[in-house]
């Protein structure tokens, strides 16, 4: 049995295990497979020795802390997570913020567009 966690800020999934993991979860496996021990070797996936304490990591903390790196740093969530979370997004500061700081043309068109409707909206 392997333990694997979950290390990055977004979530994960594991397509050859058919896992989806949230920031912060651990989880124990019988083997790792392909698609695991690549992730491990990425930096995606972490190995936790048996003596830290899982769920005192994974229930308050991270979700805390995940919550607001999102809001603060969409840089890091893929493309489609970021423009999904623009959606949302009705204060133009916040929207002028991320606008400024990122880099991906995508997210910076669906910024845009999201500014002019909530910009649009306040008038």
């Amino acid at each position: 049995m392997f333990n694997v966690k979950n290390v990055r800020p977004g979530i994960l999934i594991i397509a050859d295990a058919g896992l989806r993991l949230e920031p912060g979860h651990v989880l124990e496996v019988e083997e790792l497979t392909p698609h695991m021990e690549w992730a491990v070797s990425a930096g995606l996936l972490a190995r936790p020795e048996k003596n830290e304490d899982p769920p005192a990591d994974t229930n308050t903390k991270p979700e805390e802390e995940t919550a607001g790196e999102k809001e603060l740093d969409w840089s890091k969530l893929p493309a489609a997570e970021a423009i999904s979370k623009v959606g949302g997004e009705n204060d133009t500061a916040r929207l002028k913020s991320h606008l400024a700081n990122e880099k991906r043309r995508t997210v910076i068109d669906a910024l845009k567009k999201r500014l002019v409707e909530v910009e649009g909206g306040d008038s």
